[in-house]
C-alpha cells in the first residue's frame, strides 16, 4: 500500500517523516541510519543500515 507524504523544508534540507506504523512494523528508531538507494527515474528505495 503506497503512502503519500510531503517534503519539507528544514535549514537547507528537504524532510520526510515516516508513519509511526511503518517505522515500528521495521523497527526503526530515533538515531538509526537509513541508506537511500536510487531505483530509476523518480524512484528510490529506503533501508535500515545494520549495525
Amino acid at each position: 500500500m503506497p503512502l503519500t507524504r510531503k517534503a519539507r523544508l528544514v535549514g537547507s534540507s528537504l524532510v520526510l517523516t515516516i508513519p509511526s506504523q511503518l517505522a515500528k512494523a521495521h523497527d526503526i528508531k530515533d538515531g538509526d541510519e537509513l541508506e537511500i538507494i536510487p531505483a530509476g527515474l523518480g524512484a528510490f528505495m529506503i533501508r535500515k543500515v545494520k549495525k
